[in-house]
């Protein structure tokens, strides 16, 4: 068993005194019997509320007591009411390896209904002691995940080890213990309305009943979804990496004036599609692979090596007219890259105006939402703060955003908000489109610019040679040797650099080849043997069970639970409004006691505890009700605990008890009545 209910303490001071109820639990079964409105559910709901579960019952996060624990109480004896002035509610629990651990929470007082007191103790049951003690925190934030946080204590109390699961926006969350509650506790108002449980959705969690099944009954499926989920954590670290690997080529490609061609920029398991991308650079205005232009100015230098230097008087005609048309390509080129240049600036002018635009809509679109948010929650402050303000430019307004007295039709809040976001939208497309652009012009200056370089060393060359002794050698043949020498070792160095990334990113591809393998290896049956012999139990006991209740809507036999949803199911069909209310009911005690019935002798994440809430809805038979305790009797003699509070009349329930052992609690009136004494807690 891995949590036990001990005691359960309810205090409220009132104007007329102290109040409270002391509610102590064995183990095994527990039959609680009190009248009607006598406060049988708000002790158990003082239960779930110091456990900070009461979003298990409503997304409200309302404090799920009576008005006898937060308004007034009304005296048994003289019928006067007394308003509350502070109270609050402590539970005792136990867990598999007998640490108590007693819980305290206030309802109404001063302080934070969001603080828990934690004394790691049985300060109920054995008085006040030298306990450790310490705060955490629920209903916010970070609850079940933080050290702090309290539903994590309990969590790793109660010995369970929380998963990861996916919501419907595609983030990730804990599966939070609001969601496992119900599979075990069901409470008199919403609890006997579904199968498996009534389960809370407002965590947005996918497939939240089946998540929360499967975990409580242990299934490996749970391994196999953590296996899966772990397999798209590296898949994504993967995609993150090659992202980073392409932008490093581009990167080394650009600043040599280069483009990388066919470069693939997501992941790909086929290694030819990564040695498929190649360099490319540009010559007279086009673009050629950077291999071919290797090919192309080795040639060139292999024709030079083998000529002889020639002397000046022998090139001296050829230079002059060289000169003079390279002259005229340099103040050409020098012409395009003034231009090019000034198209960039502009770019670049466009680019901050446009980052400066989506920075200023951000902000509008947070102002905007932020006085949507204050004015959903009815602040006052805001209202004082700034009266008919716009929350954007803080111009005074009169319920409108356009200048008083032109336009009766306006935008509300709400619309602003649309509009604003729609305009960022558009202006971060316009800033990628700006990005693209810097990156070509960027290009096409170095591309450019190295061949004014080229140019200009050419002509200097030349130039000597115009002036230099006829009988000298040639400056401009060596200059032009050497060019190409420096040329070439350059372009193989990045040749040689890309290449070297490109087998860094043929590495990746089998890396994600390999994770391909893995996804495609994981099975496609959901369940293992062990969870189909589990679900088969499972199935059994409801069986049973709903024999000795006296089902009668169809043979107990015939019903079957499904291998998808969990759910009871015949003939492929889940089980709906064919069912009579009453025999609902009986297949909700069933269900609930059959998943603590299956962790008696297999292994499951189930806490051993069962809690019923009036549990003769709809008016079973009084049949039915002691073949529920004759169950719950059974199922609770292998070390758990089940709770059963019903108003049903005493003499019935003494009868239904006898020769069951458990144990019977019996308030004849009001269960939160005056208190003489008290020990401090």
């Amino acid at each position: 068993m891995m949590l036990r209910i001990r005691h359960i303490r309810l205090r409220a001071e009132t104007t007329g005194g102290l109040y409270g109820a002391d509610v102590r639990l064995d183990g095994g079964l527990t039959v609680l019997h009190a009248p009607n409105t006598s406060g049988k559910s708000t002790v158990l709901h003082a239960f779930l509320y110091a456990l900070g579960l009461e979003q298990m019952l409503s997304p409200r996060r309302e404090i799920p007591l009576s008005y006898a624990m937060r308004e007034y109480i009304q005296n048994p004896t003289s019928g006067v009411e007394h308003k509350i002035l502070e109270s609050y509610v402590a539970v005792e629990i136990e867990n598999a390896n007998g640490q108590i651990m007693t819980v305290r929470r206030n309802v109404i007082s001063e302080g934070d209904r969001r603080l828990i007191n934690v004394t790691l103790g049985p300060a109920l049951t054995k008085g006040s002691g030298d306990y450790a003690q310490r705060d955490y925190f629920v209903m916010d934030a970070g609850g079940a995940q933080r050290e702090a946080g309290f539903h994590r204590l309990l969590a790793e109390f109660m010995s369970w080890n929380l998963p990861t699961v996916k919501r419907f926006d595609g983030g990730d969350c804990p599966l939070y213990v609001e969601t496992l509650f119900p599979l075990f506790f069901v409470e008199q108002k919403v609890g006997w309305t579904a199968i498996p449980g009534a389960i809370p959705t407002q965590f947005r969690i996918r497939e939240v009943h089946r998540r929360s099944v499967e975990f409580l009954m242990d299934f490996d499926t749970h391994d196999m979804e953590l296996r899966r989920q772990d397999l798209e954590l590296r898949m994504s670290a993967a995609k993150t990496d090659w992202a980073k690997s392409v932008d490093a080529m581009v990167a080394l490609a650009t600043a040599s004036g280069f483009r990388a061609a066919r470069l693939p920029m997501v992941p790909t398991a086929l290694g030819s599609d990564v040695k498929s991308a190649y360099l490319e650079c540009q010559q007279n205005g086009e673009w050629l692979r950077l291999q071919t232009r290797i090919a192309a100015l080795a040639e060139q230098r292999e024709t030079l090596e083998k000529e002889s230097i020639p002397e000046v008087e022998d090139v001296v005609e050829g230079a002059a007219a060289e000169a003079e048309a390279l002259s005229a390509e340099i103040m050409s080129l020098n012409a395009v890259r003034s231009a090019i240049f000034r198209d960039r600036q502009a770019e670049l002018v466009q680019q901050a105006s446009t980052a400066q635009r989506i920075s200023q809509l951000e902000e509008d679109v947070q102002k905007n939402k932020d006085a949507l948010k204050l004015q959903n929650f009815g602040s006052t402050l805001a209202r004082e703060l700034n009266p008919n303000h716009c929350p954007t430019c803080e111009q005074p307004i009169d319920q409108s955003l356009l200048p008083q007295g032109i336009l009766e039709s306006v935008m509300s809040i709400e619309d602003n908000i649309e509009y604003l976001s729609a305009q960022r939208k558009v202006f971060k497309r316009l800033a990628d489109r700006s990005v693209a652009i810097i990156r070509e012009l960027d290009l096409e200056l170095i591309s450019t610019g190295e061949d004014v370089r080229n140019k200009s060393a050419r002509l200097r060359a030349l130039k000597s040679d115009l002036i230099a002794p006829s009988h000298a050698a040639s400056a401009a043949f060596i200059e032009e040797r050497l060019r190409l020498e420096q040329e070439l070792a350059r372009l193989r160095d990045t040749m040689a650099r890309f290449e070297q990334q490109l087998d860094a990113l043929n590495e990746q591809a089998r890396a994600w080849r390999d994770m391909l393998s893995e996804r495609a290896d994981l099975p496609d049956a959901r369940l293992s043997d062990k969870d189909f012999a589990k679900l088969r139990k499972l199935e059994q006991s409801i069986r049973s069970q709903l024999v000795r209740y006296g089902f009668g809507t169809f043979p107990a036999k015939d019903l079957t639970v499904s291998d998808d949803s969990y759910r009871p199911e015949k003939e492929g069909f889940e089980i709906g409004f064919e069912l009579s209310a009453s025999d609902s009911v009986r297949l909700k005690w069933a269900y609930q006691l059959g998943l603590l019935d299956v962790s008696q002798g297999i292994k499951t994440n189930h806490p051993g505890l069962v809690v019923f809430d009036e549990p003769r809805q709809q008016e079973a038979a009084e049949a039915s009700v002691a073949g529920l305790l004759a169950e719950a009797s059974r199922i609770a003699s292998g070390r758990s605990q089940i709770l059963i509070a019903t108003s049903e009349d005493l003499s019935k329930v003494e009868g239904f008890l006898q020769g069951i052992d458990c144990q019977l609690l019996v308030f004849n009136g009001k269960m939160i009545a005056p208190i003489l004494d008290d020990i401090n807690f």
